[in-house]
């Protein structure tokens, strides 16, 4: 029989998203001790190599190198496939802000996100969480785990910190703040980092972009 890390490493790569310690366990019959001994030895094994083993969105998953970023990205992603600097500050918006409704996402950006709030969420990184019990009752909206398995985080928790001045929720209400060339500069150092991430990549390609993308997402929402 197959050594418990091969048969780890056979489930992970067969999987198509992060594969929970508990799935795990019960596909090759071990306990959580012995699944977690096995998955430190397949993380030092790759050491060096181009692919690296990535906890993210509660589970394991195999994921391309970020040194390897480059290439990989090259040879899967057409230059057309890329989120739109819209997108990117809305999804910020939601990040940093969830739960949170259309209309603060709007008052923020100062336009209409109809368009661009359907596009985050047919592509699953925000999904409906329910409703807001005020006037209206409006929808409320949250990232989702393809979010965090997109940009590498464990949870929510892990985003890196807002700026001074940034928009943040007091008791229960986000305050705004006004937009400045700054927020349109970072915006544009997330779109350079991020082109390409939104196509449909297979599962060692789909952490290629994680790094870069988490580190810059605080300042999508600077002055």
């Amino acid at each position: 029989m197959a050594s418990l890390r091969n048969r780890i490493e056979a489930v992970l790569l067969a999987a198509d998203k992060p594969a929970a310690e508990a799935d795990i366990c019960n596909a090759v019959r071990a306990t959580p001790a012995e699944v977690r001994a096995a998955l430190r030895e397949i993380a030092a094994s790759l050491e060096g190599r181009g692919i690296v083993l990535r906890e993210v969105a509660g589970g394991w998953r195999l994921a391309t190198h970020p040194e390897c970023r480059e290439s990989v990205e090259r040879f899967l992603l057409p230059p057309k496939h890329h989120m739109s600097q819209a997108s990117l500050e809305t999804l910020s918006i939601v990040a940093y802000l969830q739960p949170v409704t259309r209309a603060e996402v709007e008052s923020l950006r100062g336009v209409n996100v109809d368009g661009v709030m359907q596009t985050l969420e047919d592509r699953a990184l925000i999904k409906e969480l329910g409703r807001k019990e005020t006037v209206g009752r409006p929808i409320i909206y949250v990232t989702t785990d393809r979010f965090l398995e997109a940009f590498g985080l464990r949870g929510i928790d892990e985003l890196p910190p807002l700026p001074e001045g940034a928009p943040r929720r007091v008791n229960g209400e986000v305050i705004p703040f006004p937009v400045a060339p700054a927020r349109e500069q970072a915006m544009d150092q997330i779109h350079e980092s991020v082109e390409g991430h939104e196509g449909d990549q297979v599962p060692h390609a789909q952490s290629t972009l994680e790094h870069s993308v988490a580190d810059e997402l605080a300042h999508a929402l600077e002055e």
